[in-house]
């Protein structure tokens, strides 16, 4: 099973938007329960297309549960206490910081990352 990479149209004053599902059919389903804030670093093709992400996980989202779906992708890599990710395929023409929501269902465990970026306002990272 591979992650699943959704970019929405970019918008001039809002960016882009992606969301990285780690979840099988998570684009599909609405069982977040809660949103954790975190800074991402990411990499991006000259079309803006995701290539790698990075980010930190809060140390309450540490333990096996909360990596759960991740644990099974090979896009992913935890080192703790960072997460990791890489897109076969593609590749990186910048790499900049972003903001990112993990999302978190019920059982503690994440789904996505919802992923907002900035060109104009975001500093090399």
């Amino acid at each position: 099973m591979a992650i699943q990479v959704e970019k929405d149209e970019f918008d001039l004053h809002d960016g882009f938007h992606y969301y990285v599902s780690f979840k099988p059919n998570v684009l599909e389903d609405d069982d977040a329960y809660n949103r954790v804030p975190v800074e991402v670093a990411i990499s991006v093709c000259e079309n803006g297309d995701l290539a790698d992400v990075t980010f930190e996980l809060p140390k309450y989202c540490r333990d096996t549960k909360a990596l759960a779906y991740m644990e099974h992708l090979e896009e992913v890599k935890y080192v703790k206490p960072r997460v990791f990710v890489v897109r076969p395929g593609c590749n990186g023409d910048a790499v900049v910081r972003a903001l990112g929501h993990l999302e978190v269902d019920l059982l503690g465990r994440i789904v996505g990352m919802e992923i907002h970026w900035v060109p104009t306002q975001s500093a090399t990272a």
